[in-house]
């Protein structure tokens, strides 16, 4: 039993789902309810990250859990220090002003009064996504034999994270446009999202590279073929990492020069990407289908 409760992906695992049950009753004591829904949503998430590691069979080290936790927590706590109304936030004390401390207001809380809360969260979510990937693709590796290098880890791990920051604005960019959401959209938040993804997308795999334990016993030559599911991968999350690379240098090196600065532009190109991932993915997937239909026929031929 005692064996049992070392295992490592337990407790940041538990003290996630804690904290977002926690958050979402003292949100819905305060009726903001729209934070409320994160943090239920966020429990949820934490809940079936349990069911899936619970037994530890994963290997997960602690310590990227933790910094998972620590990512994802600077979003629903940050979120939830807003207030319900236009009024201030809970700890808003003897007359402080919002932007002060924890002090801060608006449905949002400090992403309302701190500009760079949302680049830090940016940054720090997809630090922790690429640390993920990073080391469930090696995982899979070892568990199936496909013996993939370090570098196809890494470069799979920073694709797929940049493209779900791609993704993630591509979401924001509907929400802003048909729905009239607050506190996102326009170009300069978008394009310093995409900058921020991916200086912590390099970061995130970076550590895990040099971090991850597996990388030091584990079969690497790299020798094999890849296989299908990072094939796929690759093919599919290339296009919206390319779009974010492209967008993430224009907005730092020429201020927004090859867009003009329009959001609507910037918005259309991203959506443009994940078409195109989409095609891409579909045309592997055809593919691939088409040439286990030999292999079946000749199967069944033998058996004859």
């Amino acid at each position: 039993m005692e064996e049992k409760m070392r295992v490592p992906e337990r407790g940041p695992l538990l003290a996630w789902l804690i904290s977002c049950v926690i958050l979402t009753f003292w949100n819905l004591s305060r009726g903001l309810d729209l934070w409320a829904g994160y943090n239920f949503g966020g429990a949820l998430m934490a809940l079936l990250a349990l069911m899936i590691l619970w037994k530890g069979k994963a290997h997960i080290p602690a310590l990227p859990l933790w910094i998972g936790y620590f990512a994802t927590m600077l979003h629903f706590v940050g979120g939830s220090l807003g207030a319900a109304d236009s009024g201030p936030g809970p700890f808003c004390f003897d007359g402080m002003q919002p932007g002060e401390w924890l002090c801060a207001d608006g449905v949002n809380g400090m992403y309302h009064v701190h500009p760079w809360w949302d680049k830090l969260v940016h940054s720090m979510n997809s630090t922790a996504i690429a640390i993920a990937w990073s080391l469930g693709w090696r995982r899979m590796s070892e568990h199936n034999g496909w013996q993939l290098s370090p570098r196809v880890v890494a470069f799979t791990a920073f694709s797929l994270s940049v493209a779900i920051g791609v993704a993630y604005e591509v979401y924001e960019f509907f929400g802003k446009t048909m729905f009239q959401t607050i506190d996102q959209g326009g170009y300069v938040n978008t394009a310093s999202d995409l900058v921020s993804d991916m200086l912590g997308a390099g970061l995130g795999v970076l550590f895990a590279h040099f971090y991850d334990p597996m990388n030091k016993t584990s079969d690497i030559s790299g020798q094999l073929a890849l296989p299908t599911q990072v094939t796929l991968t690759n093919n599919g999350s290339i296009p919206l990492m390319a779009m974010g690379a492209i967008l993430s240098l224009d907005f730092v090196l020429l201020g927004g020069g090859f867009v003009n600065s329009d959001y609507d532009l910037i918005g259309q190109l991203m959506l443009g990407a994940l078409v195109v991932s989409g095609l891409v993915v579909a045309r592997c997937v055809f593919q691939n289908s088409q040439s286990d239909k030999p292999d079946a026929s000749e199967g069944s031929g033998m058996i004859s």
